[in-house]
């Protein structure tokens, strides 16, 4: 048996006995465990002996059934609460996540405690529900109506209300982009690359940039008046419009303007140039007139009109013959070409 403490006095002969209980009382250093068992035989080892192993730096202690490891303890018991799974009393214990199935969640319900809450429906959402024991609830996605529309400046509201609204957007009275001095480019862009309409503020220009062969800019109706200079730098293509005349009278009217006026009838043609009261021509309008008929087409003055022409001549010499009208003042015109 090992003691703790030995006493000796001065002279005392120190017997195997003691010298053996010294060494059980001390720290002995192996190299190994397996080193250690061959230097101590069986019948010394005591409870309480005490060791060092170098191989991994540890003491270890005889418990009077073999060698345990200091510095550690045993868990003498696992169990598991508020989602954990899993215990033992003894060895390596495993401890998990008490789920059920992919998607599962551990919800906190308090200090402390947590319920299991399934995975919900594809789709659905995770929603605060203070009804439920998990304060949570998996439902389909709540979508909302536009329940009313209203109207801004210059924007009509076809239907303002829902619970799906139909919207039309009016602009119903002036649209001003910038400030007077201080404009802004707007630019219209097209379905097609690259091809847009800019009103360039700083240039003070509209610039329309099209597909070539295209018709960029197109009247259907209407017409269109420039009273400053027109350039133009590429080719012009106007073709000339023609009103066909049948009868044997005919006055001009507006519309005829930059026409050409056929006249085609076996017997003699009256073409009257009416009074700028009646029909107020700009100055400077042209109007081709061609005889195409066997028998001739004659110009006649409306009530205060002037038709000033070579020798005072107004009858078109011939058929397929041509004379052009020209307004030089506010009732008097030109005419000129092939006259008889």
């Amino acid at each position: 048996m090992t003691q703790g403490w030995q006493s000796f006095t001065t002279g005392e002969v120190l017997t195997s006995t003691a010298m053996n209980q010294v060494a059980a009382s001390t720290v002995n250093v192996f190299a190994s465990a397996s080193a250690r068992d061959a230097a101590i035989p069986g019948s010394s080892l005591a409870e309480g002996l005490i060791c060092y192993l170098l191989d991994d730096n540890s003491i270890y202690t005889y418990s009077g059934s073999g060698w345990v490891i200091n510095g550690t303890g045993t868990i003498t018991g696992i169990t598991t609460s508020n989602g954990l799974a899993g215990s033992g009393t003894s060895g390596s214990v495993a401890l998990t996540l008490d789920t059920d199935a992919k998607g599962d969640l551990l919800v906190g319900t308090g200090a402390d405690t947590s319920v299991k809450l399934s995975v919900g429906t594809n789709t659905h959402v995770l929603t605060a529900d203070s009804s439920t024991a998990s304060g949570l609830v998996w439902s389909a996605p709540t979508t909302g109506d536009i329940t009313e529309v209203a109207a801004g400046t210059n924007i009509d509201v076809t239907s303002g209300t829902g619970p799906v609204p139909s919207v039309a957007l009016a602009i119903d009275s002036a649209v001003s982009m910038g400030a007077d001095g201080s404009g802004v480019d707007v630019t219209f862009h097209s379905s097609t690359a690259g091809d847009s309409m800019l009103w360039d503020a700083s240039e003070e220009k509209l610039v329309i940039t099209g597909t070539n062969g295209q018709n960029s800019l197109e009247v259907a109706d209407g017409d269109v008046t420039i009273t400053d200079s027109l350039t133009v730098s590429g080719g012009l293509v106007a073709p000339l419009q023609i009103n066909a005349q049948t009868g044997t009278t005919y006055t001009f009217v507006l519309a005829d303007a930059g026409k050409l006026v056929t006249s085609s009838n076996g017997a003699a043609q009256t073409i009257t140039i009416p009074p700028n009261s009646s029909v107020a021509f700009a100055i400077g309008t042209q109007i081709m007139v061609q005889n195409i008929g066997s028998a001739n087409a004659t110009l006649a003055q409306g009530s205060g009109v002037t038709i000033q022409s070579k020798d005072s001549k107004k009858e078109i010499d011939g058929q397929f013959a041509a004379a052009t009208c020209i307004k030089t003042a506010t009732n008097t015109w030109t005419l000129i070409g092939a006259l008889a």
